[in-house]
């Protein structure tokens, strides 16, 4: 039965697609059965791996709104081997009008994922950057949860908002949901501000953040236009090298890729401090 897993962040430009596109290949290439859900309107995971939205004949849409259409009608081979897609198309920004009425609303995706979840090991659902029906149907299926998170300010205002909505959806659909990491995204360790985001977030989370890093790295803006993951484009950058480490994270949970590093203290302002003292 297949380990799925949402990568959501009500904020935009958080590196979700880039985590699910990779971690989702790293998996494949280890040899486990992967299918990416592209459920966001904007359809990046979609057009990260060289499918152009406009040129599907069904989508994401019409397996929510339309009884007669199933993942198997929908689900496209990639580049990678083991690795499917699901596309997205924009007609997805509609979902919440088209699904009003639908008394089980927030359980559609788990309805449909009943006829294919068996034929997977892994599955990992890119979200929109908003709390809307689509990411609360991915969370209501999913049994864990990847939140990528910059180590900036405005980011950990966002995180304490993303962790309660978090837990009411735990407490009023999906039980069965936890966070399987806070994963830290393009990282840049210059600025003096970046190690104490990070350290802040450890205390208050715990277990609950990854080990390894997402460094910022230049092959990541340019993989896309290609339409190849990070390990197809450039196998040995740094960005392969963080992604191939979270991969195994995800795979293993023994969080034993990180080494805290040493650094002199600094002084963190209390308006940071106060956005976890409530948590």
């Amino acid at each position: 039965m297949a380990r799925i897993i949402s990568v959501v962040n009500q904020k935009g430009g958080t590196g979700k697609t880039t985590s699910v596109v990779n971690i989702s290949a790293y998996l494949a290439r280890m040899g486990y059965k992967t299918l990416i859900l592209d459920m966001d309107p904007q359809a990046s995971a979609t057009l990260y791996l060289g499918v152009d939205p406009s040129s599907v004949e069904f989508s994401m849409y019409d397996v929510l709104l339309k009884e007669a259409i199933s993942f198997n009608d929908i689900i496209l081979s990639t580049g990678i081997e083991k690795l499917h897609l699901a596309p997205a198309h924009v007609s997805l920004a509609k979902t919440d009008i088209n699904l009003a009425d639908n008394a089980n609303k927030q359980y559609r995706l788990k309805e449909k994922l009943a006829d294919i979840k068996a034929k997977y090991d892994y599955i990992l659902i890119d979200c929109p950057p908003s709390l809307s029906l689509l990411p609360i149907n991915a969370l209501t299926c999913s049994s864990e949860v990847i939140i990528p998170l910059q180590p900036k300010y405005l980011s950990l205002e966002g995180l304490k908002q993303l962790k309660s909505s978090l837990d009411r959806i735990k407490s009023e659909l999906n039980p069965l949901l936890k966070i399987l990491g806070i994963l830290f995204t393009m990282v840049d360790m210059r600025p003096k501000m970046t190690k104490h985001g990070i350290d802040l977030v450890r205390k208050h989370f715990g277990n609950e953040v990854f080990d390894s890093i997402i460094r910022i790295c230049s092959k990541f803006n340019e993989a896309p236009i290609a339409g190849q993951s990070i390990f197809d484009y450039n196998h040995n950058s740094k960005g392969a090298e963080d992604y191939k480490r979270v991969t195994e994270e995800v795979i293993n949970k023994k969080r034993i890729f990180y080494r805290r590093g040493i650094s002199r203290s600094i002084k963190v302002p209390k308006r940071i401090k106060r956005l976890f003292n409530a948590t």
